[in-house]
Formats: structure tokens, sequence, C-alpha cells
């Protein structure tokens, strides 16, 4: 059973996060400066409006807030959100960032995947893996080991790509600099600018494409940006604050799935029409405003739950129940990312949505229920 205390405090902090969160990442913290230094022998957590990290972290690093210095070394996984991320320690395994601008400048141990407005591989840049990117113009100068794939607006290269190139972009320049092992491969409405000079090791495959993509990418990463990132952040950030509250009550989605969505169908549909006759007393004016707001957070927060327990489902279907709480951040992004695809399919992709958060609206309001009379 959860303490009464602690799911009071998770409604609170569902308030503060559901209405802050979409308009400015953390901004109950705004004007607040988080500075790390020394040395973290774990797993590390920060937050807020400007955060810089000096310390060398042994474990994972989950970061997110407005503007992101990352100076300190990374023993695993850098998993970072932010208006602007300049990278520049190392990362012993991967990282994985997303935000308007990222700037890498330091040493990526495998893997890259970032998505942003603006990218930028610096020269002194050196990813040991491969490296997945998606933004509006992206510019890399550094080194990339393995396979890289693009999509973005405008595309410029410059570095050292050690493996197969794969590039779809309105614009799309190599320069004489550049040095692709493998083959280029690109899809564009127009020819890329190849420069005399540049070194490319296997075929060179141009597919024309006659949309304008432009629009397209601009309109996808603002989308990503405002609506996905805001909610991945609103839910890392309650699941990072109550770790055992939000895991029990998604495992009690999971245990009784049918008895969730039908509570929570119910809540769904009953609770408008009780604010709607409150607020056709003049005594019940006040408390329907009040039931009004719970509502509309629990709506979100019912998302998060159903979310979770998907990501949930997904981790004990490979066999990793007990992971870290970076993992389990990590799958629950994936789990809202992946509830977004599924929700451009027709029909299909709205029912399993509104299962989702109905599922997770109907497994809440038994615990807040439970909480009440224990």
């Amino acid at each position: 059973m959860v303490n009464s205390h602690q799911f009071h405090h998770f409604i609170i902090i569902l308030l503060l996060v559901v209405f802050t969160i979409p308009v400015h990442a953390f901004e109950h913290e705004a004007g607040e400066v988080v500075i790390r230094h020394g040395v973290v022998d774990d797993d590390l957590y920060l937050a807020g409006a400007q955060v810089d990290l000096y310390a060398d972290v042994a474990g994972d690093a989950v970061i997110a807030g407005g503007q992101l210095n990352l100076e300190g070394n990374t023993g695993v996984d850098v998993l970072a959100a932010g208006g602007t991320i300049s990278l520049r320690g190392s990362v012993g395994d991967d990282a994985r960032l997303a935000g308007g601008e990222l700037r890498i400048l330091g040493q990526v141990g495998d893997d890259l995947v970032a998505a942003g407005g603006r990218i930028h591989l610096a020269p002194v840049s050196d990813v040991k893996g491969g490296a997945w990117l998606s933004g509006g113009d992206i510019r890399i100068d550094g080194t990339v080991d393995k396979q890289l794939k693009v999509s973005g607006g405008r595309v410029v290269i410059t570095g050292t790509i050690n493996g197969n190139v794969e590039l779809w972009a309105e614009e799309i320049i190599i320069k004489n600099t550049a040095v692709i092992a493998g083959y280029l491969h690109y899809k564009s409405p127009h020819e890329a600018e190849i420069e005399s000079g540049a070194r490319i090791g296997g075929e060179v495959l141009y597919t024309p494409v006659d949309v304008d993509m432009k629009p397209v990418f601009a309109g996808a990463i603002v989308a990503v940006l405002a609506v996905l990132l805001s909610m991945i952040l609103a839910a890392v950030v309650l699941y990072l604050l109550f770790p055992e509250i939000s895991m029990h009550i998604s495992q009690s989605l999971l245990k009784e799935p049918w008895l969730s969505l039908g509570l929570g169908l119910a809540v769904f549909a009953g609770t408008p029409l009780l604010i709607t006759i409150l607020l056709s007393t003049l005594i019940g004016t006040l408390l329907a405003v009040l039931l009004l707001a719970i509502y509309l957070v629990m709506l979100v927060a019912g998302y998060f739950v159903g979310a979770l327990a998907v990501a949930n489902t997904g981790l004990n279907m490979i066999g990793k129940a007990d992971v870290s709480k970076s993992m389990r951040v990590l799958s629950l992004a994936v789990a809202i990312f992946a509830l977004a695809v599924i929700n451009l399919l027709p029909l299909v992709g709205s029912l399993i949505s509104w299962a989702v958060l109905l599922a997770g609206l109907g497994a809440l309001s038994r615990q807040l229920y439970l909480v009440r009379i224990s």
C-alpha cells in the first residue's frame, strides 16, 4: 500500500509539473542555477533553468532544463533534453539528446541519437559508434566511426565518417575536406553539392524526391520539441520524484487492466457531468473550478501512468523487468514516443491512445480512493 502522505505530495507535484512544464520546462525552478562539481559514484539526475555539470559521473546522467552545459565525464549513458545543450565532456556509452540547439564537442563512447532545431558536431567531436540525427540545420565537422543516418532541412558534412552514410534532406553539401569510407545514399529534391576533393569510398546513389521537405521537417521538429519533449519531461520528472508510487500504480493497472479501463471510463465521462451540475449552483462554483483543475491534472497524469505501464510491459517482454532508473526513464520516453506514432494510425491508433489514457486514469483514481479510505 502506498503511503498516503507520499501520495498527497504526488498529487501536489502533479499540479506543479503539469501546469508549468508545457509552458516552459521546469518553470517552477526558473532563475535557479544547478551546478555540480566533484565525483558522483552512482547515477545522476539534474533539472533546472540552467544546469552546469562539471562532475565526473560513474553511472548514467539524466538531465533536463533550459540551458545545459555538460563538461563532466559520464561513465555510462547521457540522456539530456533542453533548449540549448553543449556536450563537452566524454560519454562512456550512448548519448541521447533532444533540444533546440545541440553542440557536441566531446567524445561519445558508442552511439549518438540527437534531435533538434540545429545540431553541430564540432571538429573535436568523436562518436565511436553510429549517429542518428534529425533536425533543421545539421553540420558534421567531427568524426563518426560507424554509420551515419541524417534527416533534416540542410545537411553539411566536412568531417570523417568511417562507415556508410544515408541522408534525407532538402539541401546537402559535402565539403572538400569530407571523408566517407562507405557508400553515400541520399534522398533530396536536389542533387547534393559534392566538392572536388571530398573522398567517398563506396557508391553514391541519389534518389530524387519531389516534395519540398523544409516545411515538413520544420513542422515535425517543432511538434516533437513542443509536445513530445514537454510530455516526456513531465513524465520523467514525476517518475524520478515518485518512482515507488509511479511503479505501484502502473503495476496495479497491469494486474487489473479491465477494472482500470472501466473505472477510467466512468471517471472520464462522469466528472464533466458533475462539474456541470456544480456550475449550475451558485454555492458549487468554486468547487467546480477546483474539480476541473484536478480533472485536467488527472487526465495528463493518467496518460503518464498508462505510458509507464506500456514501458514496463515492453521491458517485461524482453526479460528486463528489473532495470536501473535511467533505463526505466529511457523506456518511458520510448513508450510515449511510440504511442505518439501509433496515434497517427487511423482509428486503431486513436483507440489505443484512448485505452492507455483511460486505463491510467482508472488506476490513478483507484489508488486515490484507496489512499482516502486507508
